[in-house]
C-alpha cells in the first residue's frame, strides 16, 4: 500500500489492462481512485464491484484528447494531490491515421502529466504506459527528434517524420520513454516523487486482436514465453512500480514483454 497520501488515478480504466490496473491497485489496499475513460456507463462497469469492496471510487468520462481535458481533470481533483498516477490510456495504430495517434498517445498524455506533475504527493509515482513498439528504430533523424523534449505546442511540427500510424505510434512512444528518463530527476528533487514507464509487449487485449504481421511472428518466435501476456500481468507490474516496495526504482522503462524484444536482440 502507498505511503503517500492522495487520490490514484487511472487513466483508460475502461480497457483491458487500465481495468486490471484499477482492480490490481484497489486490492492492493489503495483506497480512493479516479478512474478516466471515454464512456460513463464502461467506467461504472468497473467501478461498481470495487465500490462493493470497500474503494472509494470515482470517475471522469472524458476524451483525453480534448484539448480541455486537463481542466476537467483538475477540477474533479479539486485540492487533493495524487498519491498514483497509471496513465494507460493509448490508441492502436492499425485503428486509425498518424495524426490521432500522435493527439492521443503523445500529445495527449504530455498534457496530462503537464497537469498531473505538480500535483504529485511526496512518495507517490506515476506509471507511463509507453511499448515495446518505443524500442524500435524508425530512423535516426525521427528518433533524435523525438527524444528531444517535445515543444509546448505539442508534435504538431514533428509529424514529417512518420511516414504512417505505425511509425507514429514507434514515435509516440519512444518520446515517452524519453519523457520519463529525463525528467525523473527534477521531479523526485521537487516533489520527492518518482516516475517510470512501462513497455507491454504483445498482450491480449483489443488493441491486439487480428494484429498478426511479420513483426509479430518474429516476436513471437523469438520470445522466452512464447504466448500473449495477460492484461493482470502488466497490471501487476503497475502496482508494483507504485508500491513503497520500488521506492529505488525511477527514470526508467519497465519491459514487460515474456522476452520478445530479447529474442530479437533489443
Amino acid at each position: 500500500m502507498t505511503t503517500s497520501t492522495g487520490i490514484t488515478v487511472v487513466t483508460s480504466a475502461a480497457g483491458g489492462m487500465g481495468a486490471q490496473c484499477a482492480r490490481l491497485m484497489a486490492e492492493a489496499g489503495w483506497p480512493e481512485l479516479l478512474l478516466c475513460d471515454l464512456d460513463e456507463a464502461e467506467l461504472e462497469m468497473v467501478a461498481a464491484p470495487l465500490r462493493a469492496n470497500g474503494a472509494s471510487i470515482e470517475s471522469l468520462a472524458a476524451d483525453i484528447a480534448d484539448p480541455g481535458f486537463p481542466a476537467a481533470f483538475s477540477a474533479k481533483l479539486g485540492s487533493r494531490e495524487i498519491a498514483a498516477l497509471i496513465h494507460a490510456a493509448a490508441i492502436a495504430p492499425q485503428t486509425t491515421g498518424p495524426d490521432r495517434v500522435f493527439d492521443i498517445n503523445l500529445d495527449a498524455a504530455l498534457r496530462l502529466w503537464g497537469q498531473a506533475r505538480s500535483r504529485m504527493a511526496a512518495g507517490s509515482a506515476a506509471v507511463l504506459f509507453a511499448s515495446i513498439a518505443g524500442h524500435f528504430s524508425v530512423s535516426p533523424e525521427a528518433d533524435a527528434a523525438f527524444e528531444q523534449p517535445i515543444p509546448p505546442e505539442g508534435s504538431a511540427g514533428l509529424r514529417h517524420f512518420a511516414a504512417d500510424s505505425n511509425e507514429a505510434y514507434l514515435l509516440s512512444k519512444q518520446a515517452i520513454i524519453a519523457t520519463v528518463k529525463r525528467e525523473a530527476k527534477p521531479l523526485f528533487a521537487e516533489r520527492q516523487a518518482r516516475l517510470v514507464s512501462v513497455s507491454p509487449g504483445m498482450i491480449d487485449t483489443a488493441m491486439t486482436q487480428g494484429v498478426e504481421n511479420p513483426l509479430t511472428n518474429s516476436l513471437f518466435a523469438g520470445a522466452a514465453i512464447s504466448r500473449y501476456g495477460r492484461p493482470e500481468e502488466v497490471a501487476a507490474a503497475c502496482v508494483f512500480l507504485c508500491s513503497p516496495a520500488a521506492s529505488f526504482i525511477t527514470g526508467c522503462d519497465l519491459v514487460v514483454d515474456g522476452g520478445e524484444l530479447a529474442g530479437l536482440g533489443l
